[in-house]
């Protein structure tokens, strides 16, 4: 006996995770968001009408923001429930404030967000019954009202003094220990902190971990090395040009050296000893020689073309001209016509 035919299961839907509303990506945008809403109901509140109540200059404010749509950020049950929680905790969060009208902004604010929650939707959607406060706030809340006794804010009273009985009268409020004590889940706000891929230049002196390196450990090292790179092309205002060797040399730079060394050469010659200088160049020949073979070494006999060791050649001709003539100065007659004749 076969099984009924049945459609394959679809795909699984893409949830936001709970973790995102406690994480700086939510909680940081949203209390900069807050604030702006509060500096925004200041300014209206300084210019209203005495016969417009401060709370419908609220919530005309609330809507014409789009706060209204807040509540259909997120459906999934298991993340809306942290989405309320930390969005009513972040409201509260002002009641700290000295600003008295941020108090007020933040008591209206989680008022009406937790009185608009959507019931009666289909699909239902799930709502909190009761706002976790630390009881010290809570009295902040239930203080609020007296605090507001300067001439301006006098007229805030009448609506503090509404909304907190009625939140008091509804069992809103589930109070929790002082807020010193750390009683609120997760204990900060944000909990989760962005992490740049970028990381600093690991300490030298730090011991190397064991093992080959991973992917990760080699795209921070290359991360790093493609920064000072860029640092360095930053701040280098034009970017070095290698001298070519038909680059003419200086005419300052050639007469001064074209003068120290006929000094010297007269000094050997007047001293006849001619023997310190033709030690100097077989010295700067032997040296010539040793970077030759450790080059040939290095990328193999054959495989080096012959004009990379023109110099060698050159300072060889001019050290045999030098020891059988004993005149011009052997390596030290180099500099004029020296890409002349190659």
């Amino acid at each position: 006996m076969q099984p009924a035919p049945s459609p394959s299961a679809g795909r699984g839907d893409v949830v936001i995770q709970p973790a995102f509303f406690t994480s700086i990506l939510y909680v940081q945008p949203l209390r900069e968001d807050i604030s702006a809403l509060s500096e925004r109901f200041r300014g209206q509140y300084s210019e209203r009408d005495p016969a417009v109540s401060p709370f419908s200059l609220f919530k005309q404010l609330w809507r014409s923001e789009g706060w209204k749509w807040l509540h259909f950020k997120v459906f999934d049950d298991r993340a809306r429930e942290t989405f309320l929680l930390v969005t009513t905790r972040i409201f509260l969060e002002h009641l700290t404030e000295d600003d008295p009208m941020a108090r007020v902004v933040g008591l209206f604010g989680a008022y009406t967000f937790y009185y608009t929650q959507p019931e009666d939707t289909a699909p239902k959607l799930h709502r909190i019954n009761h706002i976790p406060i630390p009881i010290d706030h809570f009295h902040r809340i239930t203080n609020l009202s007296k605090s507001l006794s300067t001439p301006d804010l006098l007229s805030l009273q009448e609506p503090v003094l509404y909304i907190t009985s009625t939140l008091v009268k509804d069992r809103v409020f589930y109070i929790l220990p002082s807020s010193d004590l750390g009683p609120e889940n997760p204990r900060y706000l944000p909990r989760e902190v962005l992490v740049s891929d970028s990381s600093p230049e690991p300490d030298p002196e730090a011991p190397k971990k064991k093992g080959r390196p991973s992917w990760r450990d080699k795209a921070k090292k290359a991360q790093v090395a493609l920064d000072g790179l860029s640092d360095w092309l930053d701040s280098t205002p034009d970017s070095p040009v290698a001298v070519s060797a038909q680059s003419p040399i200086p005419y300052d730079d050639l007469v001064k050296y074209q003068s120290d060394r006929a000094e010297l050469i007269t000094a050997l010659e007047d001293a006849g000893d001619k023997e310190a200088l033709m030690r100097a160049n077989m010295m700067i020949l032997d040296r010539l020689r040793e970077a030759q073979a450790i080059q040939n070494e290095e990328a193999g006999q054959g495989s080096v073309e012959q004009l990379s060791f023109v110099g060698v050649e050159r300072v060889e001709r001019a050290v045999r001209e030098f020891d059988g003539n004993g005149r011009g100065g052997g390596v030290l007659g180099l500099l004029e016509g020296a890409w002349e004749g190659e």
